[in-house]
């Protein structure tokens, strides 16, 4: 792959980084402050209580010329948020999904993952993601000083987000007013764990040398204990997709179906259903560092520094149902006492016999996480109407996996088990005879282990200028340009054969694994299926207790798990060989990439303010070039060395095995986008404004669609690989607001935006190529021919109410927003007919309708109490799932915070997530499908703040 900007960029960022403490310590006695005239020099605000928070937010958004929302300082600290996703959520046209209760990913006006950029101090942050999507629960709330969501671009932000650019801001020592110290601890007990987990965190800031150089440091640490209960069910018959999944009954008890004789029915029980319970703790350790440097008038020089670390290991007991005639089960399972709703579905089934199978399973996902970024930023005044800045940075994250991750079967036995629909309750009752436990007889089934580890390495350099010339309407004309490098690695880690413990070794006696030691006397036949019989020290009884609390029905008692270091070492027993070359995750180079991605922008605005028709205004008129060279390195087929051979039918096969026409191949392309912008700001009166933007966006490829990758498939004749050479999601985009700032804590805004999407990245027939003597029609990522338009509003409205009513209701205020998406696709064209999906009428993955948050507070010189309500429409997970479209239900929580200030210096605080125990779920193309529950329980936290 071409490096010669990677080069070059690390070595000018590790020059500068390793200088610029020494240079900052050689700080004078000039004056501190910037020029007047500089831009970017605002009121420094030391934003106290919720009342000011919202002001200082109500500032930024007034006195932007782009459409801007913000959250400023304690306003964070004083939400009941753990990082910066449950923040971000009380911002209008912003939803967020969580990870077992906790806000993680994050939805702007209806568009997520790769559909938005995040930065940290205007720097491109990296992420741990596979994708281009950002985990903002990384991030601790208590290390931000604000965080600004641009909704609308101008030409010197980032490009890359259709949806917005999310810009992260840490603190800096002159942020602050000479020395100042606070620390806080809390306790943060869980109501399904019923634990008490530590939360603290700190701050030191102080300036020296006559205030030309400040120092910041802070830090944060905290532990998580959560307990998720979880259902889950898949493979749902529905008549109008092609998932027939349905219940069949042996009524002459031979074994095989016969439709002449024995019963089948549609279902709405699915195929699988799945209880869980999963025990998770998280500790997350962040810190930043910050220097200022500022000797005179004419220069000034910053250090920023942020550090993440996130560890979970989440662990998941789970005891499943199969409901329907697999493939590998003996026979027909068994089924009696039959039940139908007015459609004529099943709602109701006994499994007996063969059917009643009861495996338990071991599931796991843990997350071990190290992110930072470092930069250093100096802007000097050449002159009084001209001004330098540069900006270098380095940042990395890394998910460490090297295969943690397991999904380990076993399989058990019952009498019966009684699965009934029939009732109102989201999920069915299950009655389980009798209860399993540690004794119960349980067979090896299926041990996959694996893990991706992620690594992602940003590098930047920004030169931005600024002249002001001398001309009244003219207020500057900024032009600069951007270099950039990121590199996403992935490492794959996998089991080669989860089977090859299964049905008592059966693939061992293989001739492929004849030459492994096997040792079968543990096998038994339990129920009908032989099966290698777990011994007594690897099973251990269920030790939870109220599951499912507060949902109603009946749910499975607690059941069995098992050590998997016990139950692997029962497989070495058995054969050592299988166990380590087969059940072990071993790394998969074959099946690991990485992708490069070098940028050079260059742009320029103008920014005129003047008056028309006597109403004074602010006009940005910008345009951004970006040239993108995209390199893809991995594991591919190389073609000139495929050879086939006919198989038993006489269809070209592999002779050999695939790995033999492996080999590691590098892809590059190019591509130029030229992204226009207009940002108009008119004042109609002091305090009402209108406002309007137009702009061109884009958002670039995924990772899994540039990724290098390979394969041919025999049965239809395809070659489907890989294509670097997709171009990025272009949009033209525009938005309408009037807002309306009746007082300095209250304004009422509306906005209405527009998003015209060219077309999408979809998988579609490529042209067609001649392998080996066959031709083979191409399928790969394409730029589709259509595209798709979104388009809503956001209302917004605010008010403390110190002046409007009297006391004590003076103290009241509230915020208040509500957002309405619509998206649709452009006309499917007839020739293409994996364009499909979009004749369904679905609105976009992941958007929901209709959102609104809603936050009341109280606040005294002494004591606040905020309440907080935040609620989002349904909206579509996943297209394509087992037995059609599966939506995420609608849902609302409701959160509270309250603190009270002993001193000047000692503040006691409380704060509640989800008072009211909601829980998320899914479901199937109809609500009573439901496909997934998780109950994850309420967090408080209690707490003292000291401030010095």
């Amino acid at each position: 792959m071409v490096n010669y900007n990677k080069k070059y960029l690390s070595l000018l960022i590790g020059s500068i980084l390793s200088t610029s403490s020494a240079v900052a310590l050689a700080a004078n006695e000039q004056d501190p402050q910037l020029k007047e005239t500089d831009d970017d020099a605002v009121e420094v605000i030391e934003v106290r209580g919720i009342r000011n928070s919202l002001k200082e937010s109500l500032f930024i958004k007034q006195n932007s010329i782009q459409v801007v929302d913000a959250i400023v300082a304690e306003d964070i600290g004083k939400f009941p948020d753990q990082n910066v996703a449950e923040a971000l959520q009380r911002i209008s046209g912003i939803t967020i999904t969580r990870n077992a209760g906790e806000g993680q990913n994050v939805t702007v006006r209806g568009l997520g993952g790769d559909y938005n950029i995040t930065t940290i101090n205007g720097r491109r942050m990296a992420s741990e993601h596979s994708s281009r999507d950002f985990n903002y629960d990384l991030i601790a709330a208590e290390l931000l000083g604000g965080v600004e969501v641009y909704k609308s671009p101008v030409a010197h932000t980032q490009e890359g987000g259709i949806g917005s650019v999310i810009n992260i801001k840490t603190r800096r020592p002159m942020d602050f007013d000479g020395f100042t110290a606070s620390g806080s601890i809390k306790g943060i007990y869980e109501d399904r764990t019923e634990d008490v987990t530590p939360q603290a965190s700190f701050l030191l800031s102080d300036t020296f040398f006559d205030d030309t150089f400040g120092a910041l440091f802070t830090a944060v640490y905290s532990e998580r204990t959560l307990r998720i209960d979880s259902y889950e069910g898949e493979g749902f018959w529905n008549e109008t997709t092609e998932s027939d999944i349905t219940v069949r009954q042996d009524v002459n008890g031979d074994g095989a179906f016969d439709p002449l004789v024995d019963n089948e029915w549609g279902s709405i029980i699915p195929g699988y259903m799945r209880y869980g319970n999963q025990e998770d703790t998280r500790e997350r350790i962040g810190g930043s560092l910050a220097l200022q440097w500022i000797p005179n008038s004419d220069f000034e020089m910053n250090f920023d520094s942020i550090y993440s670390s996130y560890k979970t290991d989440a662990t998941e007991s789970q005891i499943s149902f199969v409901t329907y005639d697999e493939s590998w089960t003996e026979g027909i399972p068994g089924v009696k006492d039959v039940g139908f709703n007015d459609e004529g579905l099943v709602n109701k089934m006994t499994l007996f016999g063969t059917g009643a199978m009861a495996e338990i399973l071991n599931v796991s996902s843990p997350r071990v996480t190290e992110t930072y970024q470092v930069g250093v930023n100096a802007k000097w005044f050449v002159a009084d109407n001209f001004s330098v800045a540069f900006d270098v940075a380095h940042s990395s994250s890394e998910n460490k996996n090297d295969g943690h991750n397991r999904y380990i079967v076993a399989r058990g036995f019952v009498d019966e088990i009684m699965l009934d629909k029939s009732g109102n309750n989201l999920l069915p009752d299950v009655s389980i005879s009798p209860n399993l436990t540690a004794n119960s007889p349980f067979g090896a089934h299926y041990s996959y282990n694996s893990g991706t580890g992620v690594k992602d390495v940003v590098n930047e350099l920004r030169i931005d200028a600024q002249w002001m010339p001398n001309v009244d309407w003219i207020k500057s004309i900024d032009f600069g340009l951007n270099i950039g490098d990121q590199t996403k690695t992935t490492n794959v880690n996998s089991s080669e054969n989860a089977s090859a413990f299964s049905n008592a070794g059966a693939q061992l006696d293989s001739e492929r694994y004849d030459h492994f030691s096997v040792d079968y006397s543990s096998v038994e036949n339990i129920n009908g299926f032989d099966l290698f019989r777990l011994p007594e020290s690897v099973l251990i009884d269920g030790d939870f207790e109220n599951f499912f609390k507060g949902e109603p029905g009946q749910h499975p008692n607690p059941w069995p798990r098992f050590d998997y270091d016990e139950l692997f070492a029962f497989y070495e027993s058995i054969s050592p060989e299988a166990a380590n070359q087969l059940i072990k995750a071993l790394p998969r180079p074959k099946d690991s990439y990485e992708v490069n991605e070098q940028t050079n922008a260059i742009y320029a605005s103008v920014n005129i303010e003047d008056k028309v028709f006597g109403f004074p205004y602010a006009l940005n008129l910008g345009v951004r070039a970006i040239e993108t060279t995209v390199g893809s390195q991995g594991y591919s087929l190389n073609l000139d060395k495929v050879v086939f051979v006919p198989d038993k039918q006489g269809n070209p096969s592999y002779e050999g095995k695939v790995e033999d026409y492996q080999d590691i191949v590098e892809f590059e392309d190019t591509y130029t986008d030229v992204l226009p912008s207009l940002n108009l700001k008119l004042n109609l009166t002091d305090t009402l404004l209108l406002r309007t933007t137009a702009s061109k966006a884009i958002t670039r490829p995924s990772i899994q669609s540039l990724k290098a990758w390979s394969y041919i498939n025999f049965n239809k004749m395809e070659y489907h690989a890989s294509n670097p050479g997709l171009e990025p999601l272009r949009a033209n985009q525009a938005d309408l607001a009037l807002e309306w700032y009746f007082s300095e804590n209250g304004a009422l805004t509306a906005v209405y935006f527009y998003k015209d999407i060219e077309s999408f990245v979809i998988n579609g027939e490529n042209g067609s190529i001649d392998i080996n003597g066959e031709t083979f029609k191409v399928q790969s990522s394409i730029n589709g021919d259509g595209g798709g338009t979104i388009e809503g509003y956001e209302i917004a409205y605010q008010h403390a109410f110190t002046e409007l009513l009297p006391a004590p209701f003076n103290n009241l205020g509230v915020q208040l927003n509500y957002t309405y998406v619509d998206s649709g696709y452009d006309q499917v064209p007839q020739d293409h007919p994996e364009y499909d999906f979009r004749s369904l009428g679905l609105p976009y993955q992941g958007m929901s309708e209709h959102s609104y948050n809603a936050v009341v507070y109280y606040e005294t010189d002494d004591f606040q109490l905020r309440f907080a309500y935040n609620w989002r429409d349904e909206y579509v997970a996943n297209a394509d799932a087992w037995g059609g479209p599966q939506w995420v239900a609608d849902y609302g929580q409701l959160d509270f915070s309250a603190s009270y200030d002993i001193t000047e210096s000692i503040n006691l605080n409380v704060s509640g997530n989800n008072l009211t125990n909601e829980r998320g779920w899914h479901y199937i193309s109809r609500s009573d499908q439901v496909h997934k529950l998780d109950s994850a329980g309420r967090l408080f936290t209690f707490g003292v703040n000291v401030r010095f």
